[in-house]
């Protein structure tokens, strides 16, 4: 079986989509081969590393941009894929496509009549566009893929039809491309949760620190509502609680820094992007996770947070309740409630919350129900349905 996967994130331009990729292309079996349709991003890790012993895996660069490009870039990997796609299904005979909504990297290759297409929508546009509407503190890219919206929205409406199956990323995302677009696509869906390597995001012995650390890792847009955490954060300080702040992600971090100026200058750390390979390190060095997302569809840093056997507090919106039970595996709070999720934080540093065992508990949510084992079996599966 060969498969054509489009890649618009690739290593290390780390995202959901990025991650969920990455992850599925390994735990696919070994009678899949998979032609990675990619950016070359002209960074220090590329996919050629990574894949570098796996025979089944071939790398298709079909256009050149610059690290941090997001919004154009997307456009100019869709129209990169109109062009190339076909030419590389004529060498190779795709046997499917499976392309990811958000990017719409299939859109235009939707018309083309190459081989069967599966669509993974990671959230749908519409909410999203209802939340960038509420935010003053839009950057750049989020404030540009809202005046485009119309056509963003048309164009993932068009696709998620058009497509012969379709994998949402959790409960959530079924319902609201349901509701959202007024399409009924139960018949040709099916549910697969964006999964974790639980052998290598695994949890480490750390005694707790006097200033517990406190991470937000994301990306610095106000959809993932990194205001909120420096906010409650301020909160608990005020109460008196010493803590150490880590933020990191893709974005902007000046305007990041400017929120954090009012806070004492020792009290936060502020590192950007970190590459994925990184990441356990990252949470063995924390105390506690907040994820105050305004949006998300399904998680990843939750579930990658939960996997180290973390306490994660995050923000009952989307996909997460489907992943965290309140005070059994991790904490959920009202969104944007900046006061509720301070409480939350000062629970568990004053231990009114019983950490070992949301702990224990998230470990074992993880390796029982999110595993990339399991995500992968069941998205080859849906591709065994595809090519019969």
């Amino acid at each position: 079986m060969r498969v054509a996967m489009l890649a618009p994130e690739n290593s290390p331009s780390w995202g959901g989509v990025g991650a969920y990729t990455y992850n599925l292309v390994r735990y696919l079996p070994q009678d899949v081969e998979i032609h990675l349709i990619t950016l070359d991003r002209n960074l220090d890790d590329p996919y050629e590393k990574l894949f570098a012993d796996d025979k089944r895996i071939r790398i298709h660069k079909i256009l050149s941009v610059s690290p941090n490009g997001i919004f154009l870039t997307n456009f100019r990997f869709q129209k990169a894929v109109f062009r190339r796609l076909k030419k590389l299904h004529k060498l190779y005979k795709f046997d499917l496509i499976h392309s990811h909504s958000g990017h719409l990297p299939h859109f235009f290759s939707q018309f083309q009549s190459i081989a069967p297409i599966i669509v993974t929508p990671h959230g749908e546009s519409k909410g999203v566009t209802r939340v960038w509407r509420k935010v003053k503190n839009r950057n750049i890219t989020e404030s540009v893929s809202l005046l485009f919206s119309p056509v963003i929205e048309l164009g993932e409406k068009i696709s998620l039809k058009k497509a012969d199956r379709l994998l949402p990323n959790s409960k959530f995302t079924l319902e609201r491309v349901n509701k959202e677009y007024g399409l009924n696509i139960n018949d040709k869906a099916r549910v697969v949760y964006n999964g974790v390597d639980t052998s290598f995001f695994v949890p480490e012995d750390r005694k707790a620190s006097k200033e517990p650390t406190i991470t937000f890792a994301g990306r610095f847009y106000a959809i993932k509502g990194f205001d909120v955490f420096v906010d409650a954060a301020s909160v608990v300080m005020q109460r008196g609680y010493n803590i150490k702040l880590l933020l990191l992600g893709r974005g902007d971090t000046e305007q990041v820094k400017k929120l954090l100026s009012a806070l004492p200058q020792n009290s936060y750390s502020v590192i950007g992007r970190v590459n994925y390979h990184d990441m356990p390190e990252i949470y063995h060095q924390s105390d506690i996770i907040v994820v105050p997302s305004r949006y998300e569809s399904c998680g990843g840093v939750v579930m990658e947070a939960m996997s180290c056997s973390k306490v994660v507090i995050a923000s009952k919106v989307g996909g997460i309740p489907e992943i965290i039970q309140d005070g059994y595996n991790g904490i959920l709070f009202q969104p944007e409630n900046i006061e509720e999720l301070a409480e939350k934080i000062i629970d568990v540093i004053d231990g009114r919350v019983d950490v070992e065992k949301v702990r224990r508990n998230a470990r074992k949510t993880v390796v029982e129900k999110f595993d990339w084992k399991i995500g992968a079996k069941q998205v080859y599966e849906e591709y065994l349905k595809i090519t019969g």
